[in-house]
This record gives C-alpha cells, structure tokens and sequence, in this order.
C-alpha cells in the first residue's frame, strides 16, 4: 500500500473505437503475452511519465509503452535546428508548478524568455500579398476596427476584449454548469458583444488558436485559457515565462531517465481490454502486455482508432469519438544570410495567406540574435496542408513565404516539418472542445472506463498545456494508487 506520510508531499487535483477488442482480433494472428506488471501507462509525453513516477514513488511497478521512438509526446524539440525551436510546448510560466518541480528534480536547467518578448509581439502585417506599413494600417481599407482602435494590431485585438468581458474568475469555471450558457460558439460569443464579422474573420479566422474559426469552438474553451493566461500572468510577475535548456524536450527526456523500469518503445496500441481479473494492451506487432490496471494518456484523436473492451456508450463513448484536437502544423528554417537586413524590414510577419505567422526565434545569446525561423499554418490552412505529402506542403508554404518576403530566396532552408495531424500518435495538438462539448461531456473524459484510467490535457481541469498534462498525470495516478 503507498506510504501516506510521501503521499501529503504532492497535492492531489480534485475533478474530475467502434468494436469489442475481441471481435477487432478475431484470429488474426498468435499473440506473444508479455509479464504482467502492476500499472500500464500508455504513452511517454509529460502526463503519463508524471503518472508512472508518481507511482513508481510509491512502490508501484509500472511499464510504460510509447508508440514513438522517442519520449516527449507533442512536447518536440528540433536538435537538428540551431537554437532547438519547438513543434510542441513552446514555453512554460513561471507558474506551472507541477512543470518547474521536474525541471528542479532531474536538474534539467531553464532559460528565462521574457526579454524577447518585446521583439515577438512585433510583426509585419501582410494581407492579400502585400506588406501593409504600420503608419498605414490606421486607415487602411482592410482595417475593421472602430475609430478609437485602428492603431491596434489584428494579433493583439481581440485579446483584450475576451479578457475584460470574461466571467470566468477561477480555473476551473469553465466546468460549473452556472457558466453552461457560454459552451456556444465563439464566434456567437463575440458577436454578442457586439464584435463584427470583419474583425473575428481577421483576428480570429486567420491565425486561430483553437479550431479552424471561430463557428467550430467552443467559447467557453477560449475563456478557460484566458483565465489561465491571466493567473500565470500574475503568478509569474516580471517573468513571462522559461524554455528549458536543449529544448523543452529534455523535460520529459529527464523524467523518463528517472523511471526504475526503462520506456518501451514502438508500441503502437491497437486495443485495450478490461476485465474484472486485469486488463490487457494489444499491439500491432501482436503482443500483449498485461497488467491490473491501466493508464492511457492517448489523445481522443487516437484513442478512437483503438479497440476498447469493454466498448464506451454513453457520454464516454461520445467523448472519445467527437473530441477534436487542434490542426498546426509547423515549418523551421535554417538561416544562411540575414536577409532581413538586406530588405531592411522585421522578420517577424502575420498574414492571412499560408504562411501565417513567421517567427523569428531568438535562442542564441542575447535577445537579438535570430536563431531560427518558425512558420506556423493553423486553421483551414492546416487541414488544406495535412492533405498534402510533406515535400509538397513544404514547397507550398515556402512559394507563399518567398512571394512576401523576395529578399529570402536562396538565404533560408527548410530544415523541420511537423504536421501533428499526420502524426499518427497525435492527430492533432491540444484538444479543441467545440460548442456544446464542455457541458456535454467535459465532466466524463477523465472517469475510468472499468480498469482503464485516463490522463492527457484535455482530462485537465484547472490547467492548460504542459501542466495540464502533469496535472491530469498527477489526478490518474492518484486514482489507481487508491485502488491498488
């Protein structure tokens, strides 16, 4: 039984396929059972190694099985990019204690990022093609804003609207059925206060953060990770938030160093089944690894290919088979020459054309030195380029890059491509929760499905992100620890 004095030391967050697995397998081939262990723990991103530490602190024998070659999860750092610039958990605040308690427990250093905050939140604006200068912006055709506001950028609009009319004051008020009449679409939310179609279609439909605009998220998402936003904000103080030394990646590289029973690699899970005596996991190479209990920490983009026993109904089963996680995708360039200081303008853009926002990653010495260019492709540019092969969604985004900025032709190099939707353990990044889904479902993803335990951050209740993921690790350990 686990030690309750080493239990008071953490704190436990209060909250919350289509076939049988037997008929998925049928006969199709000789299975090669593995020795059974205590805990499972499927998948190797921040919320399941936190889980199986969690656990294995506790005595608990635990396996974990990554379909991936490598730990991490939707947590990717490019190595083989100058600086390590992020596919995925780009930075963390100083206030996501759960985050800065691994960093100081498997000495994995961290690098403050507040002084080059000043230089992302300063880009060109492009539209239609074309550069649109900052003394022009105020009375360009293009600008929706009204009179006393068209000095203000189309990055920076919107987020001072949704946070002064934001009636969510705790983290987790966004799952108090009092607030149910804000699980409506964003873009009705906003309309609502009077916000016009022309400046949610270019503050909010261009570059979205959630969805592919603004009809297919749920409003009370976005408030959700305002108020996030807001409490890291005043947590943090001065500090806007860290990067961890050699890439992000080296968090949860550390934690799975720390385990006593090494990471399984390749296992690519095809179905888990529960029973009343324990649970077993099926993988494509046709083994099975078996045990009394299991934690999956699959997003619902992929835990819906797998085959569950029992079968989900209900509000789970609908959960897993309508949750949608986000569409990015993200291209890194390695720099030959500074071409910027050729053309003499930033190198930082937003645009609504395909390459939507192009950021100049400063991860070298001081604030001012560019390491790196990140392009990000969201909303219906993702999902148009996740149906393209790699090479040619490549090519895509780099015609659209060249045409606006000329002077980089020959002085970039696409170096790292990352669609997470083609990511076949990803599908998608952070879950989007559309309209209608928090009060749906929101209070059903985390519950056990028999034997089955789930982790993940979109199981997390008062967090977002990277500690979302160590909280919801945090709450499916705690669950099986009282159990075993």
């Amino acid at each position: 039984m686990p030690d309750s004095s080493s239990l008071s030391r953490r704190t436990l967050v209060k909250g919350m396929g289509a076939l049988p697995l037997a008929a998925a397998l049928g006969n199709s081939g000789i299975v090669r059972a593995q020795n059974r262990t205590k805990v499972i723990v499927i998948g190797a991103g921040l919320s399941g190694l936190n889980a199986a530490l969690l656990l294995e602190e506790q005595g608990v024998d635990v396996q974990v099985l990554e379909g991936r070659q490598r730990v991490g999860g939707r947590v990717l750092s490019h190595r083989d990019v100058p600086g390590n610039p992020e596919s995925g958990g780009t930075s963390f605040a100083p206030g996501y204690a759960r985050l800065m308690d691994a960093c100081k427990r498997f000495n994995v250093g961290t690098i403050d990022v507040t002084p080059i905050v000043p230089f992302f939140n300063d880009r060109e604006l492009v539209l239609d093609g074309k550069l649109v200068p900052k003394d022009q912006w105020p009375t360009h055709p293009r600008n929706p804003f009204p009179a006393a506001l068209r000095q203000s950028t189309p990055w920076s609009y919107l987020n001072p609207v949704i946070g002064k009319n934001n009636p969510l004051k705790t983290a987790d008020a966004w799952l108090d059925p009092a607030n149910a009449k804000y699980d409506v679409s964003l873009h009705q939310w906003l309309t609502s206060l009077g916000i016009s179609e022309d400046v949610i279609e270019l503050c909010w439909n261009t570059n979205p953060n959630f969805g592919t605009t603004a009809h297919d998220v749920s409003a009370m998402m976005v408030l959700f990770g305002a108020t996030f936003a807001m409490m890291q904000a005043q947590l943090g103080g001065r500090t806007f938030g860290y990067t961890a030394v050699g890439g992000n990646q080296a968090i949860p590289e550390a934690m799975a160093n720390g385990l006593k029973t090494p990471v399984r690699f390749g296992c690519n899970v095809t179905g888990i089944r529960s029973t009343s005596s324990g649970t077993e996991v099926h993988c494509a190479d046709g083994a099975v690894h078996k045990a009394d209990f299991v934690i999956s920490s699959l997003p619902m983009t992929v835990l819906r290919r797998v085959h569950l026993d029992p079968l989900p109904t209900g509000l789970k089963g609908l959960a897993i088979n309508t949750l949608a996680s986000q569409p990015v995708n993200m291209l890194h360039l390695v720099i030959k020459k500074p071409f910027w200081e050729e053309d003499g303008r930033n190198p930082n853009i937003f645009s609504d054309g395909l390459a939507g926002m192009v950021v100049a990653e400063r991860k070298g010495r001081t604030p001012k030195e560019i390491t790196s260019l990140t392009i990000w492709v969201r909303g219906r540019n993702a999902t148009w380029m996740d149906t393209l092969e790699p090479k040619d969604a490549i090519a895509a985004i780099m015609d659209d890059f060249y045409r606006v900025r000329p002077a980089a032709k020959g002085k970039v190099e696409p170096k790292a491509y990352h669609s997470w939707y083609r990511d076949q353990f990803s599908a998608g990044d952070w879950a989007v929760w559309a309209p209608g889904q928090v009060t749906a479902f929101a209070g059903e993803v985390g519950k056990p499905l028999g034997r089955i335990h789930f982790c993940g951050e979109h199981t997390a209740v008062s967090n977002r992100g990277m500690e979302g993921a160590m909280e919801s690790g945090e709450r499916a350990a705690f669950e099986v620890l009282g159990l075993v």
